[in-house]
């Protein structure tokens, strides 16, 4: 009896390392692609000492579990070389392909296997795009309205961003745009996870990353950083970004490489990196250890919160983490700077906690001018277009951090995160209409106020996080002010739920372009 009863327990553990959405996949098919975790270093135990390259040292470590990780699956699976699409060393985990309902048991029977999970695509939307701006021009005695309404052109005779490395993410960038051609670093700037050497320059696959890069370093006042160097990952290929792509950039952002992956060069990685990107849905945790591992590291991660507003509850993910900046946008179409912007998702959201346990939190933690925002035409290089989304207000906050690391360069995440909270603008900021309306009067959505039962006059609340970021009242006369204590997480007092111990990874993730 207590034989079978061992058993059965070993049976129930086994399963349950499997998602949900393998489980049923596997029901339907013969072959299923999948995630496989590992068991491996933990990055929140790694000593660093002072002066040193944190990211070599996270590479070092981190890299000693793909061995184990190889080795495991090849006494695992046959044919291993065609069922691997990827082994990612940053997060611990395998990108697999054409596995079977056999495959699958003998892996999560394995005991060095954490989780198997579905693999999965993000899809963005096209951005609200005012098809008239593309004749405007930009120049620098006229800085864009959304740099100036967060501060940045106050202190540019303190600092403009030069020794920062921004990292982006996002659909790629045309690199010989005039606004942005001086500060790309051609040393492993690029990386392009699609096409791999077949285009040895930065292209944009769209539109929207070059926009979002303009919005951080460009030149011509577009840009608040207008000296920071960028780099660049093409996380998404025209309209959306498969995992093993993003997993990629999310390592090529610490250590970045050669063209075709090779030669990591820790010492060139990103401060910062800007995401413009994001799904509706569930809670996933698919980038939760990318983030902890750049946090490790000093990497700050900045992501738009989405464009699902103006109704409540409508936060995306990542940016609906907890240890991530996430970003509502400002703006309406006549460039009112006091105003939410009608798209801008809105909290509260279920996030996992550092316990380990789903909590309801506040979301976003900051916003800024996201509402047909002026920046770099992928499609003139030497033309500029009007965008709106959170996309373009989260390259605005990327772009103040960039300024707050070219003043001390060792600032931690939490300082940072202290900083743009405690001095956020807030009185000036209006609170929700009854109903949005458009110029002609025609009627967008009904208003709604005070998300997840707190009120809009509190802060942080659901719709401004915090407030309207400010790096003016931060970098007053070009020196930080005394360290402030950390903001800490606003927890909503509802109900708590553990974290399941399956997690279900949908093939289709819905991203609104954010």
């Amino acid at each position: 009896m207590k034989v079978a009863v061992a058993l059965s327990f070993m049976a129930a553990v086994v399963q349950a390392k499997v998602s949900v959405s393998v489980r049923r996949e596997l029901e339907a098919k013969p072959v299923v692609d999948a995630i496989a975790y590992f068991y491996g270093v933990n990055v929140n135990t790694l000593a660093f000492t002072e002066g040193e390259n944190r990211k070599q040292t996270l590479f070092n470590a981190l890299n000693n579990d793909v061995v184990t990780i190889e080795s495991t699956l090849k006494s695992v699976l046959d044919n291993v070389e065609r069922k691997v699409v990827h082994t990612s060393w940053l997060i611990g985990a395998s990108f697999l392909t054409g596995l079977t309902k056999e495959d699958i048991e003998k892996l999560s029977k394995n005991p060095n296997v954490r989780k198997i999970t579905g693999r999965f695509t993000t899809t963005l939307d096209e951005p609200l795009t005012d098809a008239a701006s593309t004749t405007l021009s930009a120049n620098e005695d006229t800085p864009q309205w959304g740099v100036d309404t967060v501060g940045a052109p106050s202190i540019w005779k303190y600092f403009t961003g030069k020794g920062v490395v921004v990292g982006s993410i996002d659909t790629g960038a045309a690199y010989s745009h005039i606004a942005l051609k001086d500060n790309w670093r051609s040393n492993k700037g690029w990386f392009n996870p699609y096409n791999g050497t077949a285009h040895p320059l930065p292209i944009d696959s769209a539109q929207h990353g070059t926009h979002t890069i303009g919005t951080i370093v460009g030149k011509y006042g577009i840009g608040v950083a207008p000296d920071a160097q960028w780099i660049s990952c093409m996380g998404l290929y025209v309209n959306s970004g498969d995992d093993v792509s993003l997993a990629k950039c999310a390592e090529f952002m610490v250590c970045p490489t050669r063209l075709d992956g090779t030669h990591p060069e820790c010492k060139l990685g990103a401060d910062v990196i800007n995401n413009s990107w994001g799904g509706q849905g569930d809670y996933d945790d698919f980038y939760e250890a990318s983030i902890t591992a750049w946090r490790a590291v000093g990497i700050t991660p900045i992501f738009s919160n989405g464009n699902s507003g103006p109704v409540c509850k409508s936060t995306g993910f990542p940016g609906g983490y907890q240890r991530v900046i996430s970003v509502g946008a400002i703006g309406s179409y006549t460039d009112e700077r006091n105003k939410l912007a009608f798209f801008s998702s809105k909290g509260p959201v279920v996030s996992k906690a550092a316990n380990g346990t789903l909590t309801t939190i506040i979301k976003p933690d900051i916003s800024a001018p996201g509402f047909f925002t002026l920046s770099a035409n992928a499609k003139n290089l030497t033309g500029y277009v009007r965008m709106a989304g959170t996309s373009m207000s989260g390259p605005h906050v990327a772009g103040v951090v960039a300024l707050l690391k070219s003043a001390q360069s060792d600032l931690t995440y939490d300082e940072i995160y202290a900083y743009i909270t405690k001095t956020a603008d807030r009185d000036i900021l209006e609170p929700e209409p009854a109903q949005w309306t458009r110029p002609d009067g025609s009627v967008i959505a009904p208003g709604s106020p005070n998300c997840g039962g707190v009120s809009d006059k509190a802060w942080p609340n659901n719709r401004f996080g915090y407030g309207r970021i400010n790096v003016g009242t931060i970098l007053r006369d070009g020196k930080l002010n005394d360290t402030p204590t950390k903001q800490p997480t606003t927890i909503l007092p509802t109900t708590t739920v553990a974290t399941p111990t399956t997690t279900t990874s949908p093939a289709t993730t819905p991203c609104p372009t954010h």
